[in-house]
């Protein structure tokens, strides 16, 4: 019971602290987000969430995680991303390039980290899908999928750490349950750390404008890389002593950030755009243009998150099969994608809606 709370309290506080001492060195050295563009916040925002929250996963690894074994890959690629982060942050870095060292993360993981696919489960209801050649290309595709999704993710406060927050509380139940504890205890620490974050940047009244602080790419780039680390080490049984929770349930987990990535990416090629460049086509730019608020928005997606989490999750722990579930997320990725294609209808209702219930309340 002693992981359960003190281990992420112990994170919360590091990354409190280690935000609170970083900023004004942010400040000075202008690793600050401004407002223009497709930024319409108020104000200069420290871009330091990322370093916190590392600084706060390294001290705890030292404290908690002896010896380090494979993690030692786990913050090596997550070093490496947050100087690339960093750096973009600052003085912007070509999509190629932030490619090339997000395949090099990717890399360190499967090579370094020996911590690859190679099994997609029974998603068929046939037999096990084996990967063997297919495996490290596969996971390293995986992996840059991901890191860009979380990325694409951070455009409201609360939204991407949020997310990855739920994401990892999922993966330490998971592990937990296959017995783990190394990887639980990990997972226990990102949701601490992401909770110290998240003081700084959730919209509430509590929190004072001063002290306000974004993730930055630093963050968005760590976070995304520890979800697709542990995404495939918890579903893979030889991480896990030969117990391992069947892939598709992962899918579940990371549900709404690996749907919103597909349904992006398709509107982008089909209008001839690459399919990594920055626009307002997800989700949450959706629901903001319905007029529905920020904090709503925020809490509408977390909360769809946790429920697609929580589908996967006893969906596997009552027995129903791989290929049920993996059937079951196809038809919700369909729906979502048959949503996105005809955004611009329901933004029309939406907003015929949101303008009825407005009347209605007052």
């Amino acid at each position: 019971m002693f992981e359960y709370f003190w281990i992420p309290a112990f994170a919360f506080a590091a990354c409190v602290i280690a935000i609170l001492l970083v900023r004004p060195i942010a400040v000075a050295a202008d690793l600050v987000d401004r407002p223009g563009g497709r930024k319409r916040h108020e104000g200069v925002i420290p871009l330091v969430g990322g370093i916190g929250i590392t600084l706060a996963l390294a001290l705890m690894s030292a404290a908690f995680v002896r010896p380090l074994g494979i993690y030692a890959a786990l913050l090596g690629g997550i070093l490496l991303l947050v100087i690339v982060g960093m750096m973009d942050d600052l003085r912007g870095v070509s999509p190629m390039i932030r490619l090339a060292v997000q395949f090099f993360a990717a890399i360190l993981m499967t090579s370094w980290g020996g911590v690859y696919l190679t099994s997609l489960g029974d998603l068929l209801g046939h037999r096990e899908i084996a990967l063997a050649d297919w495996s490290i290309p596969l996971t390293l595709l995986a992996a840059l999928a991901v890191i860009n999704a979380m990325n694409m993710s951070d455009g409201l406060d609360g939204l991407a750490g949020g997310l990855a927050f739920f994401m990892f509380a999922w993966f330490a139940v998971i592990a937990g349950d296959i017995g783990n504890l190394m990887a639980q205890r990990i997972c226990l620490i990102f949701c601490g750390a992401i909770l110290g974050f998240l003081l700084f940047n959730l919209p509430h009244r509590l929190r004072h404008n001063r002290l306000r602080v974004f993730l930055g790419d630093a963050g968005s780039l760590t976070l995304g890389y520890g979800i697709v680390w542990f995404a495939v080490q918890l579903s893979q049984g030889q991480y896990n002593g030969g117990k391992s929770v069947p892939p598709v349930v992962l899918l579940w987990v990371a549900g709404f950030l690996l749907i919103d990535l597909l349904a992006v990416v398709a509107r982008r090629v089909v209008s001839g755009r690459n399919p990594l460049s920055a626009d307002r086509t997800h989700l949450h730019h959706i629901l903001l243009r319905m007029n529905s608020r920020p904090g709503l928005t925020v809490a509408f997606i977390l909360a769809s998150n946790v429920v697609m989490g929580l589908i996967g999750v006893m969906g596997w722990r009552a027995g129903v099969p791989e290929s049920v579930l993996f059937l079951a997320f196809l038809v919700l990725t369909a729906v979502h994608l048959c949503i996105m294609h005809n955004a611009a209808r329901f933004l029309r209702r939406g907003r015929r809606w949101f303008a009825r219930g407005s009347k209605l309340l007052h």
